[in-house]
């Protein structure tokens, strides 16, 4: 996924992580880390079953990106890498979808509308898609408040 886009922002809504810099927003160690320690710290019984189905815990995710409503989306790190599992999970854990196709067919998917995320909203996928890479300075404020799992 980062190899095909990169960092940056897709229709002005779905963020996408890095891992090279551990100093930045956007690293996918750092908001990985963070946001496992949450969902670990919460009894989420539904989110908790899932992982138990695949053998792993909150601790295992691998966070790659989040959206301006601060959903939070995991890969879940089971088979070939580059067919690992997406767990999308509502701000607030009210709700989250498994999908289990590769993350850029994901984000194409929900790009087209051929993907539905019923939390995502509805005139997310409108538009065609863009995608504005990240370049490595500052990042909109929308981007730091968007962080993710809360």
């Amino acid at each position: 996924m980062l190899e095909i886009y990169g960092p940056g922002c897709f229709n002005d809504f779905l963020w996408i992580y890095e891992n090279s810099r551990p100093d930045i927003w956007p690293n996918v160690k750092a908001r990985s880390r963070e946001s496992s320690e949450i969902l670990a710290g919460k009894e989420i019984l539904q989110i908790s079953s899932v992982l138990g189905r695949f053998g792993v815990t909150p601790d295992d995710l691998i966070q790659w990106g989040s959206t301006d409503n601060a959903d939070s989306l995991f890969w879940i790190p089971v088979g070939q890498v580059d067919h690992w599992p997406t767990l999308i999970v509502e701000a607030g854990q009210l709700d989250f979808v498994v999908i289990e196709e590769q993350s850029p067919d994901i984000v194409l998917s929900l790009l087209e509308g051929a993907l539905d995320c019923p939390f995502f909203p509805a005139e997310y996928g409108d538009c065609g898609p863009s995608f504005e890479a990240w370049s490595g300075g500052e990042l909109p404020e929308r981007a730091r408040s968007s962080g993710g799992v809360d």
